[in-house]
Formats: structure tokens, sequence, C-alpha cells
């Protein structure tokens, strides 16, 4: 009963938070939007961009094999407007190594990957590998309720898809993603 009414007024409450405390959004990166994914849930918009649901993603080209996706209830620090809070309230997990593939037309990209530590302070910390080249190490490392936006990666697709890894070092953690957004480069 107490899971269910938090649920029930979580959104009114952040919502209400909204219109007393505007978020801040991020500055858009350079490019040109191509697609962002809202993983494990919903579509949403985020900074005035329509992001695919994960179903939707899964239907046109996206593959996150043995992922579970899941819903949190948290109140994202610093405060992030309603698309974005909803896109880092929901995530896709897998215990150690989560992959994704996405297939896109060959071009250059920059690719942003939004996390939010949901669980515990300092519990997640993520390696990351592209296209199977190492491209960062300890994203995710954040107190609990923190969230950020790590990238730009840059990346070249020629075959028809980006692969990404993310990996933890303790087989007991599961490495996990709320959202990607990509850019197209000129």
């Amino acid at each position: 009963m107490v899971n269910r009414l938090k649920v029930l007024l979580y959104e009114p409450y952040l919502r209400l938070r909204d219109w007393i405390f505007p978020a801040q959004n991020l500055p858009t990166p350079p490019g040109e939007f191509v697609m962002g994914i809202n993983l494990g849930d919903k579509a949403v918009v985020v900074a005035g961009d329509r992001w695919q649901s994960y179903a939707e993603a899964l239907e046109t080209g996206l593959s996150t094999p043995g992922a579970t996706a899941a819903a949190t209830y948290c109140v994202p620090t610093p405060h992030a407007s309603y698309g974005t809070r909803t896109m880092l309230n929901s995530v896709i997990f897998k215990a150690q190594i989560l992959t994704l593939e996405q297939t896109l037309p060959p071009a250059r990209y920059d690719l942003y990957l939004w996390i939010m530590e949901n669980f515990q302070s300092h519990w997640h910390s993520l390696a990351v590998q592209l296209n199977g080249q190492s491209v960062d190490a300890g994203i995710g490392d954040l107190p609990v309720r923190a969230w950020a936006r790590y990238g730009p990666y840059p990346v070249v697709v020629n075959q028809g898809s980006l692969h990404l890894s993310l990996t933890t070092n303790d087989a007991n953690i599961d490495a996990h993603l709320m959202g990607i957004s990509l850019y197209r480069l000129p």
C-alpha cells in the first residue's frame, strides 16, 4: 500500500517541483540529432527531441541480448525536466556485461550515454567499449539519485551498426544504462 501511494504521489509532486524550480537543460551537442532511446520505457521528449521508446527501438534495429528492463522512482539530482526524469527512471541492466547493438547508416556520430545511480552511492563503475575499442572507464560512479550524460564518444559506423559494451569489474554488480543519444557529425 505504501509503495502504491508513493507511485501515485510521485508525478504530481515532481510536476509541482517543475513549476517552482525549473530544470536546467544541458547544452545541446553539436551535430544533427539522429536518435535518442529511452531504454526500458516509453517514448519521451528530451531537450525538444523525441526519443524512441524501448519497444520501438527494439523493432527498428536495437538489440540488447539478455538485458532486463525496469522502472525506478528516484528524484534525480540535479533536478531534471519531465522527459529527462522519465528517461532516467527507466533502465536496462544485466549482470556484469551489458551489450547493445544499434543499426545505423554509415556516418560519423557522437554517442552520449545517460546514467543515474538508482541503488546506492558509488555502486556502479562502468568501462565503455565502442565497436570493440575501450573508450572510457569509471562512468556511472555517482552518489545515489545523481545523474550524468557521458560523452561525446566519437564513433564511425562503416558496417551498418554500432556495438556498445558496458562492463563492471564485479560479477555481482549489474551494468546498467538509462538512455542513449546519437548526433551525426558533418
